[in-house]
C-alpha cells in the first residue's frame, strides 16, 4: 500500500495560519460578544480535523507496513468514529446558541468534514478487514475527498 502521507503538507506555519483563519471565522461579526469560547471551539476543531486526518493516514501506513494488525486498525478507527460522533453532537448544541450566520456556517462545514473523516475511518477499517482491492479504492476515494475539504475550511488552499 502506498503511503497515504507521502507528499502530505506538514507545514507547521500553514497550520498556524489555518487555525488563525478558523478563529477568525468563528464569531468575527460579534467579536465584542465572544468571550473566547467560540474562538476556542474554532481553533480546537481546526486542529482536531487536521490531526484526525493525520492519525487515519498514519494508521493506514502502519497497517500497510505490517505494524498494526486488522484488529488494531479497527479499534483505532472505531474510537475515532465514536469521538467524532460525540463532537458533532456537541457542535450542534453550540450551534443552537449561535446567532451569527457565519458561526452557523462554520459549524455546518465542520460537521460535514467530520462526516467525511468518519467515512475515511470506516473505509480504512473495512479495507483492513477484507484487504480487497475494491475496499482499498473506496478508502483512497474517501481519503482524497476529505483532504480538499479540510484545506478549504482551514484556508490551506490559498
Amino acid at each position: 500500500m502506498k503511503s497515504v502521507l507521502a507528499g502530505f503538507p506538514f507545514r507547521v506555519a500553514a497550520l498556524v495560519v489555518a487555525v488563525a483563519a478558523a478563529l477568525g471565522n468563528c464569531s468575527a461579526a460579534h467579536a465584542e460578544d465572544d468571550d473566547g469560547r467560540l474562538s476556542a471551539i474554532g481553533g480546537l476543531s481546526a486542529a482536531h480535523m487536521y490531526t484526525t486526518y493525520i492519525a487515519i493516514g498514519a494508521t493506514a501506513d502502519a497497517f500497510g507496513n505490517d505494524v498494526y494488525e486488522t484488529e488494531q486498525v479497527q479499534d483505532i478507527m472505531g474510537g475515532l468514529v465514536g469521538m467524532i460522533d460525540t463532537l458533532k453532537k456537541q457542535l450542534l448544541l453550540v450551534q443552537e446558541n449561535c446567532d451569527d450566520p457565519s458561526d452557523q456556517k462554520y459549524i455546518d462545514e465542520t460537521i460535514q468534514v467530520y462526516n467525511l473523516l468518519q467515512e475515511e475511518a470506516r473505509q480504512l477499517s473495512t479495507f483492513a478487514k477484507s484487504r480487497d482491492v475494491s475496499d482499498h479504492r473506496a478508502y483512497e476515494k474517501a481519503r482524497t475527498t476529505v483532504w480538499p475539504r479540510i484545506e478549504k475550511l482551514l484556508g490551506l488552499d490559498d
